[in-house]
């Protein structure tokens, strides 16, 4: 209950600590959050919304612990950000469990 209730407080906190520049950082960039905004939030959550309507519910979760394979995929071109070994075996084992997942799953499924 009260973690929920914590962005509350970080919203006030921003809002208090950025008053005097929000209003004129907003309008010099809306155009980009806006942007960001559709491409960022609304497009994937009405894919997300689509994939749910059309897809078993256990193909849309194992597509979501795909996501962090794409994440650290995009990163490679990041030149502001190093090569880890280990978040390559971590990402690497989630790929290999949630292929692994989907695999048996479906096997299941034509055996059944």
């Amino acid at each position: 209950m009260i973690l929920s209730k914590r962005f509350y407080g970080i919203i006030l906190l921003s809002f208090i600590a950025t008053y005097d520049v929000m209003f004129t950082y907003l309008l010099e960039n809306i155009d980009w959050i806006l942007l960001m905004t559709v491409i960022g939030v609304l497009i994937p959550m009405y894919l997300l919304q689509k994939g749910i309507q059309y897809c078993e519910v256990f193909l849309v979760m194992m597509s979501l612990c795909f996501i962090p394979v794409f994440t650290f995929f995009f990163q490679l071109f990041d030149t502001r950000l190093q090569w880890s070994n280990i978040t390559l075996i971590g990402v690497l084992l989630l790929l290999l469990f949630g292929i692994l997942s989907v695999v048996l799953e479906q096997r299941a499924r034509s055996v059944s």
